[in-house]
C-alpha cells in the first residue's frame, strides 16, 4: 500500500469517526467520542510534521547533491575541454615535427647521404669525415624520432584521459538523473503529506467545534443565571462560584472569554445589590445538605492528564471545582458534585477500570495518588448537568 492510498484511508477513517460524533445519542458520548478522535488527530498531525520534518531533511541532502554533482559536472567538462586543446596542440607539434623531420630526409636523399652508411663512406673525404657525417644523421633521426615518440606518447595519455573523464561525465549524468529522480519522488511524497496534513488539521478544527459547543453547554446554566433579572442574590452568587471553578478546566477561548464577562457580569449585579465579594470554595460540606443523591464509593487517584472526556483541562483545586473519573451510567458526566476530604469536584473525565460504583480522583502528582491509594468515600451530587 503506497502512502498516498494509506494518507487517505487515515483521513477517511478520522472522517468517520468524526461521524459517528455528530451522530452519539447523548451529550456524554458526544463529549467521549470527540475526546478520542481528537487525540487521534493530534497524534497523527504530530507523526505527519515529523515525517514531513525528516523529509524535508533528505530533500535538502539531495539539492546539496545536485548542486555538488552540477559543480563536478561543470568541472570535468572544462577539463574534457582542457584536454581536448591539449590533445591538439600535441597532434600539431607532431605535425610539425614529422613535417621537419621529412624535409630533412629529403635533403639527406638529395645529397645522397641517407640512402645507406655505404653512401655516407663513398661521399666522404676521409674517416674523420664519415664518422662526423654517420653521427650526425644517425643524431638527427634518432632525435626526430624520439621527439615524435615523445609526443605520440603524450597524445595516448591525453586521450586515454580524455575517455577518462568522459565515463566520469557520464556517470555524473547518470547520478544527476537519479538524484533528480529521488528529489521528484520526495517532493511529491510531501505534497502529499502537506495535503493529508491540511485535511487532519480541518477535522481537528471540527472537533475542537464540538468540544467547545460542549463546553458552552457546560457554563450555559451558571451564564442564564447570571443574566436573568429574576435571578436572586444567592443563585447569582453559586453561578459566579461555579463559573470561576470552571474556568481552569475551560479549553476554548471564546467560552473562556464568555465566562469572564459573565462573571464580571455576575460580580458587578452581586457588588450592585451590597452583596460581599463572592468567596472561594471551601472544601467543607453546603450548610443546608440539599443534594440531589448520595453515594458510597470506591476511590482511587489519578494524575498526569492533559484532557479529560469531556475536553476539559484536568484539574486539582482543594478551593475550587477539581476533576474526577466516574461511570456515566451511574453519574452523568458534567455533574457536580461533593466528597468530602477532596471538595468540590465535576464529573468530567472517565476511565477504563470506572464502572459502577468506582470514581477516580484527579491529583497534581504520582505522590499525592499514592498517599491518597484506595478508599471508600461519601460523594454527594450538587447539581446535574444544564442544573449549575
Amino acid at each position: 500500500m503506497n502512502k498516498k492510498t494509506l494518507s487517505l484511508i487515515i483521513v477517511l477513517s478520522l472522517a468517520l469517526n468524526n461521524c459517528s460524533v455528530a451522530l452519539a445519542n447523548t451529550p456524554e458520548e458526544t463529549i467521549k467520542k470527540s475526546k478520542e478522535t481528537f487525540q487521534q488527530l493530534d497524534s497523527k498531525i504530530m507523526d505527519l510534521n515529523a515525517q514531513i520534518s525528516n523529509l524535508n531533511n533528505d530533500i535538502n541532502k539531495l539539492n546539496s547533491q545536485l548542486s555538488e554533482n552540477k559543480t563536478n559536472i561543470q568541472n570535468t567538462e572544462k577539463q574534457i575541454k582542457d584536454t581536448e586543446h591539449e590533445i591538439l596542440d600535441v597532434e600539431k607539434k607532431v605535425e610539425k615535427n614529422e613535417t621537419i623531420l621529412g624535409k630533412r630526409m629529403r635533403a639527406l636523399y638529395k645529397n645522397g647521404q641517407a640512402s645507406s652508411p655505404l653512401a655516407v663512406i663513398i661521399s666522404s673525404e676521409n674517416m674523420s669525415d664519415f664518422i662526423t657525417k654517420l653521427t650526425a644523421v644517425t643524431k638527427i633521426v634518432t632525435l626526430d624520432k624520439e621527439v615524435i615518440k615523445d609526443l605520440d606518447d603524450q597524445k595516448n595519455t591525453l586521450k586515454s584521459a580524455q575517455n577518462n573523464l568522459n565515463t566520469k561525465k557520464e556517470n555524473l549524468e547518470k547520478l544527476q538523473k537519479s538524484t533528480e529522480s529521488d528529489l521528484k519522488n520526495l517532493n511529491e511524497k510531501q505534497n502529499e503529506q502537506k495535503s493529508t496534513l491540511i485535511k487532519l488539521n480541518e477535522e481537528k478544527e471540527k472537533v475542537a467545534s464540538v468540544i467547545e459547543e460542549n463546553e458552552n453547554l457546560l457554563v450555559a446554566h451558571s451564564i442564564s443565571v447570571i443574566d436573568s433579572s429574576n435571578s436572586s442574590k444567592v443563585d447569582i452568587e453559586n453561578a459566579v462560584s461555579s463559573l470561576k471553578g470552571l474556568l481552569p478546566q475551560l479549553n476554548s477561548s471564546t467560552v473562556k472569554s464568555k465566562v469572564n464577562s459573565a462573571i464580571n457580569n455576575g460580580t458587578s449585579k452581586l457588588e450592585a445589590m451590597n452583596v460581599p465579594k463572592v468567596p472561594n470554595f471551601s472544601n467543607t460540606a453546603p450548610s443546608n445538605g440539599s443534594y440531589k443523591a448520595t453515594y458510597t464509593m470506591e476511590a482511587t487517584a489519578y494524575s498526569g492528564h492533559t484532557i479529560t472526556a469531556t475536553g476539559l483541562k484536568p484539574i486539582r483545586d482543594p478551593n475550587g471545582i477539581s476533576t474526577i473519573a466516574v461511570d456515566p451510567s451511574v453519574i452523568p458526566l458534567g455533574s457536580k458534585v461533593y466528597i468530602p476530604g477532596y471538595g468540590y469536584a465535576i464529573a468530567s473525565d472517565t476511565g477504563g477500570a470506572i464502572k459502577g460504583m468506582k470514581i477516580d480522583l484527579f491529583m497534581n502528582s504520582e505522590s499525592e495518588c499514592y498517599s491518597f491509594g484506595r478508599r471508600n468515600v461519601t460523594l454527594h451530587i450538587v447539581a446535574y448537568p444544564n442544573q449549575w
